[in-house]
């Protein structure tokens, strides 16, 4: 019973986003009231110590809101400036095979853009995109939700791990022994990404191969089409996750997903440049006049989609904006350059909020957005001779943008944050610490299989693998204690679920649906990607297990 009150904060929310489909702004403000009543009443935490949680929350919330803004603006500039409509012309002449257009935009150019922005922008754009070339909507929609997956690890500038973990900060005391050695908590987060990205090396490498046969078999009812270029589909994989495995290792978790997926691209471009294990028969859709009406709606099929509102610009001034992002991040986040320690020298901190020992703080200079977001966001007019009006218009649509995500994760991280704290001030186990107990007891060494489970929920109902992160990450973290496993290999599962759930969840799909005017097919795309994200939870689960068991 006491396990049940524990978790009824959790269990309302995915109630609320699950059964009623509420969308997170508004379900996560009654699990916060939810948990605030449980904590006051069932664990006798005084207001002071709930307002104090709650303003943690909001701190934390802040920081991650500040990426949000600076990475979505970047994108609605580039928008407005027609950099990604060139960028995304650049791509669209590579080749008139479907298959391998498919894999460029959706999987590349969908990677880099969750790496450049994340929240669900990959399918938004990239869908719209396809359509545009001639694809149909139907399928563009599946198929660049599918492709948003692997590169959701990291995301935009590393935020679902160094953000969605953040709160398990104040679980520990840091620096932490760990079988990896003695850690920060920044090192101990990069040891997650790393654990994750090698997971992700193992069973993300197929995504483009499931695309593919999952486009065929809706377009002519086999997987044929997808498997008879299965060498190039499986290479596609590997030239995104093993850069990003790699930039993971030695740069640490903001870039892997901007970088992987750019030098994966550059380098299956020049696979097909080289014609190497490409076939000479192209392969296409139906003709338009075949196809089923459920493939579209009040958007045709190669009818063009503008993205830019001025005039084009060239290839080298597209991409310098995220060329200078790529750079200004490595120079801030990697310790040979010696600004990491300038940048993380400045905090703004709260300690003993309101009399108790829950603390918060923010490094706003090394936070990315706004080193290098906002700064290089300063000169993007500059460098694509971007109207002033036009600009000033991106900065009060970004502000519009994110008051649904400003009221789901105060909220998120208020109710976790009052999770985390109902211990001290009671004397006794925490809310968290009791579901986590709990859990523990009944699963054990399976928890490697249920954790990615746990993360798929969490992103489908919540909308986001970084707030499936905040929900969840410190109850898998709690868990993994009690349980007597190894943390980092638990949380980087977490992560891949958070993944493998963000092509299945809600808010991407009405988003997607509407950028190509199929609004209310929300089941059938459900339908058909579900199975991709339980799959690769589960396979993702064995991989991880095999390897915590070997390498811990």
């Amino acid at each position: 019973m006491f396990v049940l009150l524990a978790a009824l904060p959790i269990i309302v929310v995915v109630f609320l986003m699950l059964v009623l489909m509420w969308p997170s702004s508004k379900a996560m403000p009654v699990g916060y009231l939810t948990a605030v009543i449980i904590a006051f009443s069932g664990w006798r935490m005084p207001f002071r110590w709930i307002m104090a949680a709650t303003v943690a929350g909001v701190i934390n919330a802040l920081d991650i809101l500040i990426i949000v803004f600076g990475a979505l603006l970047i994108l609605q500039l580039m928008k407005k400036s027609g950099g990604i409509a060139q960028i995304s012309s650049n791509m669209a002449t590579i080749s008139a095979d479907r298959r391998i257009q498919v894999v460029i935009i959706a999987w590349f150019m969908g990677s880099f853009l969750e790496g450049a922005a994340g929240f669900g922008t990959p399918a938004a754009i990239g869908a719209p995109l396809l359509v545009g070339m001639g694809f149909p909507p139907f399928i563009a929609a599946i198929v660049t939700l599918l492709a948003d997956s692997a590169a959701v690890i990291f995301g935009g500038v590393g935020v679902p791990l160094w953000g969605g973990f953040d709160g398990i900060e104040v679980l520990g005391r840091w620096p932490v022994e760990t079988a990896a050695g003695l850690l920060s908590f920044r090192e101990f987060l990069v040891n997650v990404g790393v654990f994750a990205a090698t997971v992700n090396l193992l069973v993300g490498s197929f995504i483009p191969l499931v695309i593919v046969c999952i486009m065929t078999k809706i377009s002519e009812g086999s997987f044929k089409g997808g498997l008879k270029i299965w060498p190039v589909l499986l290479l596609a994989g590997f030239f995104f996750t093993l850069p990003q495995f790699l930039i993971a290792v030695f740069i640490g978790p903001e870039l892997p997903s901007l970088l992987g997926s750019l030098t994966g691209l550059f380098a299956f471009i020049l696979l097909i440049k080289s014609k190497y294990l490409i076939p000479r028969k192209t392969w296409d859709f139906a003709h338009h006049k075949d196809w089923p009406s459920e493939w579209e709606g009040i958007i045709k099929a190669g009818e063009h989609i503008k993205l830019g509102e001025e005039k084009k610009i060239g290839t080298w001034r597209a991409w310098m904006p995220y060329i200078l992002i790529g750079i200004l991040l490595v120079s801030g986040r990697v310790e040979l350059f010696g600004l990491t320690s300038v940048l993380r020298s400045v905090i703004i901190q709260w300690t003993d909020i309101f009399g108790t020992t829950i603390e918060r703080g923010i490094m706003p200079f090394y936070n990315p957005g706004i080193f290098p977001f906002l700064i290089v966001a300063l000169f993007i007019p500059l460098i694509h001779h971007l109207h002033w009006k036009s600009a000033s218009r991106a900065w009060g649509e970004v502000l519009r943008m994110i008051q649904p995500a400003t009221l789901a994760l105060v909220f998120a991280l208020g109710m976790v944050y009052i999770m985390i704290n109902t211990g001290e001030p009671s004397g006794r186990d925490s809310m968290l610490i009791v579901i986590a107990k709990a859990a523990a007891q009944y699963t054990g060494a399976i928890w490697y299989m249920v954790s990615p489970l746990v993360g798929v929920l969490g992103a489908f109902v919540a909308g986001s693998a970084t707030v499936s992160n905040i929900m969840f990450g410190t109850f898998q973290y709690s868990t993994a204690q009690n349980a007597g496993l190894p943390v980092i290999p638990v949380l980087a599962l977490q992560s891949i679920g958070g993944a493998a759930g963000n092509v299945i969840c809600i808010h991407n799909i009405v988003a997607v649906l509407t950028t190509v005017g199929l609004v209310g097919r929300e089941g059938k795309i459900i339908k058909w990607n579900i199975l991709v994200a339980v799959f690769y939870a589960l396979f993702g689960g064995i991989a991880g297990w095999l390897l915590a068991v070997n390498l811990w």
